[in-house]
């Protein structure tokens, strides 16, 4: 195994790292006296990522990375000399130099062979390391420098990585957000809540980091299989871990509820990454996608406030807010899969129209597509539309372009026709990495373990 390899997991561990041991109100700024570091983080955090997002191209934010991962190392070591009011500033700044570090990770991961895995393992290693911390925390500017020093190579290990794979078009998945938004209310309501509470009643601190590892390696499992079915079984765990804390809770409710927490955190992270991974433009699906998980976790903090001393108004808006988010999933989604349906019927393309210029054309935006792209060439990235005179368009049934994207369809008939990748790449004019990445989603969405198992399954 090449070395450069490991480069997306120690890039993804030292962010996790830094994000847990201090601006989320990590242990170490604690230790300080340093208290509620996320209202002052969060809200410039939140307005950075979606400037970077919307607005900043990668080759510049390639150009102003490395500067502000080293600005934000060097902040993250000033905290541990500073009084806790000179800290809260230096939080400001964090907010807006630690977009870049956020970003900056997230496509270290894009750029590796296999970036979910490399999530997978930043997630456990980096709640590994910070186990220590949270049960012997501390102010001193060791524990800082250990956490500090490593954010300033990620953009320097970033550029030692091969460019990212060219990934199937992903405006489908920006019907993710609403979800995200509404159950990220739910970790900022454990951060203010529940996380108190537990640290007073801890029957064995740091266990429960242990329910969101497994959960981390359960979700990598179930993800590849059904993407969905993982994020309900966060919610359960939600769900549990609310029910757990009504009526005056014992501290082995307390402890049970926290567990359970942990295990939803670990799916939904998981997953919310998954989904952002899929983007064919990193710096700006992680901007735009880490600021709406933001805004969800500062929401749910400013509920946590200001109800902090009515322990059934928590529970209640946290039982009302998990089942509002499967309500989300559920009426978006169905919603998206519609419009994507019709989109991809045959008289809805614009060979099909008469008059209308040939080539490829892009479909008409629907409302979940997310924020609207710039104009763009004919590209890998652009979708490709089927004609009514395609040759290959009796090779499979109607019914499974409700199933699968459009490029799947395509590509899945030329499989079917026996075209091997690199004749399909060609005649669609990508990359066979690309083509192989649509057989890959392709085996999943149909439950198939390779081509031999899929055209089995088509010929019954």
């Amino acid at each position: 195994m090449k070395i450069s390899n490991l480069f997306p997991v120690i890039c993804f561990t030292a962010f996790v790292l830094w994000l847990l041991s201090t601006v989320m109100d990590g242990p170490l700024l604690s230790a300080l006296g340093i208290s509620n570091a996320t209202s002052f983080f969060l809200p410039v955090h939140i307005a950075f990522l979606l400037l970077i997002g919307l607005f900043c191209p990668p080759g510049l934010f390639e150009r102003l990375a490395p500067a502000n991962c080293i600005l934000s190392a060097g902040l993250t070591l000033a905290l541990a000399w500073v009084t806790p009011p000179v800290g809260r500033y230096i939080l400001m700044l964090l907010g807006a130099s630690g977009a870049f570090v956020t970003i900056g990770a997230s496509v270290a991961l894009r750029r590796s062979p296999a970036p979910l895995l490399c999530a997978a393992f930043g997630l456990v290693i980096a709640n590994l390391l910070f186990m220590p911390l949270g049960i012997w925390p501390g102010g001193d500017w060791w524990r800082f420098a250990a956490v500090a020093v490593p954010l300033s190579a990620i953009p320097f290990l970033t550029r030692r990585l091969p460019d990212p794979p060219e990934a199937p078009d992903a405006a489908s998945l920006w019907h993710y957000l609403p979800f995200i938004a509404v159950f990220q209310i739910v970790s900022g309501l454990m951060y203010s809540f529940l996380m108190p509470a537990y640290h007073k009643s801890a029957l064995l601190p740091g266990s429960e980091l242990l329910f969101y590892i497994a959960a981390v390696f359960a979700a990598f499992w179930l993800v590849r299989k059904n993407r969905d079915l993982a994020l309900v079984c966060g919610v359960l765990s939600g769900m549990a871990a609310f029910a757990l804390l009504q009526n005056s809770p014992a501290p082995l409710q307390v402890n049970m509820g926290m567990f359970a927490m942990q295990a939803g955190a670990g799916f939904i992270d998981l997953v919310i990454i998954a989904i952002l991974l899929t983007f064919p433009r990193p710096v700006r699906a992680f901007g735009i996608g880490t600021a709406t998980l933001c805004t969800g976790i500062l929401a749910g903090k400013i509920i946590g406030y200001y109800f902090a001393d009515f322990s059934e108004v928590i529970v209640l808006t946290g039982n009302l807010v998990l089942n509002l988010s499967i309500l989300v999933l559920y009426f978006v989604g169905r919603h998206h899969y519609i419009s994507q349906a019709r989109i991809r019927t045959p008289s809805s393309t614009v060979e099909d129209r008469p008059g209308a210029p040939h080539g490829p054309m892009p479909p008409a935006r629907t409302q979940d597509s997310g924020p609207p792209d710039p104009p763009m060439p004919v590209s890998a990235d652009r979708p490709i539309h089927i004609s009514n005179e395609d040759p290959f368009a009796d090779k499979l049934p109607a019914h499974l372009r409700l199933l699968l994207s459009e490029r799947e369809y395509v590509v899945l008939k030329r499989a079917l026709a026996g075209q091997t990748f690199r004749e399909t790449a060609r005649e669609l004019a990508i990359s066979e990495s690309t083509v192989k990445t649509y057989m890959g989603r392709i085996y999943e969405k149909m439950g198939a373990k390779g081509k031999k198992q899929l055209f089995e399954m088509l010929k019954n």
